[in-house]
């Protein structure tokens, strides 16, 4: 019998009222659903377009970037503040990263800890050493604070570059500058009085 109750009871329940939730909020004059505000985007576009402009006053004629958020070897070593870009030109496309250390220890360190471990098949160099590191051509900047590391698909100007970081501050004397020309071998330009 009371089974046959609460059958009875659970029958006679009425349907629950469904209420819209557009019926409770009212749709905003300044904001329409699925819309976007253009604000947001002109900031974006001002700001690409700045960095664009900033590569071309500096010798460098860019046509396009990208941040990339990788993490590369001298990221290991803590620097205080670290950039790497794709940037995109005409005909090629180069990879740039930059890495800023608190005292010349600690980028010296990065810089030898990379050389023992360079590249995706891991060679290790000695310094002064001429031998094929990769198949892509790069540029290595080592100064006091900074390494600057640049990789083409095709051809780097040294000249170029050195023109493009000492427009940008790094007006130091380098410790060490590495060029490598596609599947050639590493050169090394040294100062050995620092």
């Amino acid at each position: 019998m009371l089974v046959f109750c609460l059958f009875l009871i659970s029958c006679n329940r009425q349907k629950e009222e469904v209420i819209d939730l557009s019926d409770i909020i009212k749709e905003s004059e300044n904001y329409k659903e699925g819309e976007t505000t253009s604000e947001f985007d002109t900031d974006i576009l001002d700001t690409s377009e700045m960095v664009l402009d900033d590569f071309t006053e500096n010798g460098l004629d860019v046509s396009s970037y990208e941040i990339l958020d990788d993490k590369l070897f001298p990221d290991r070593f803590g620097p205080k503040s670290s950039s790497i870009m794709r940037l995109n030109f005409e005909k090629d496309t180069v990879f740039y990263g930059s890495w800023s250390f608190e005292d010349s220890s600690k980028t010296v360190n990065a810089f030898f800890n990379w050389l023992d471990n360079f590249g995706k098949k891991h060679k290790s160099i000695f310094i002064g050493e001429e031998k094929n590191l990769q198949k892509k051509p790069f540029l290595m900047f080592i100064g006091n604070n900074s390494l600057i590391f640049v990789e083409s698909n095709e051809f780097l100007s040294k000249p170029q570059w050195e023109n493009y970081l000492e427009n940008k501050g790094y007006k130091e004397d380098w410790y060490y500058i590495l060029q490598q020309r596609k599947w050639g071998k590493v050169k090394w330009l040294l100062d050995l009085e620092k």
